[in-house]
């Protein structure tokens, strides 16, 4: 087994961690480590999160993760530590 890191990029709705606990339960998948900066009143939130999966269990996870209506992008993550670098970043849009 593989630890696998995912950035994720998404709309801060209600309920948005309980989805993404949800796929890697279903794939009996433990989180290894996260991360979570939320938007302000439904903006964009940040989401990192450290699995240990075998590649096609990743993947699978990946897939499933964009598949969420909130969610926007998830990228990949390399290099150690998981949260030292990020590949993409949030920016909110102001009236």
């Amino acid at each position: 087994m593989q630890q696998h890191t995912f950035g994720i990029k998404a709309k801060d709705a209600p309920g948005l961690m309980a989805r993404l606990e949800t796929i890697l339960r279903r794939q009996r998948i433990a989180i290894r480590s996260f991360s979570f900066e939320g938007g302000v009143g439904g903006g964009p939130a940040r989401i990192d999160i450290v699995i240990e999966a075998d590649e096609e269990r990743s993947s699978l996870v990946e897939r499933q993760f964009m598949r969420l209506e909130d969610v926007t992008e998830v990228v990949r993550m390399t290099g150690t530590p998981a949260f030292a670098q990020s590949e993409f970043t949030l920016e909110e849009k102001t009236a």
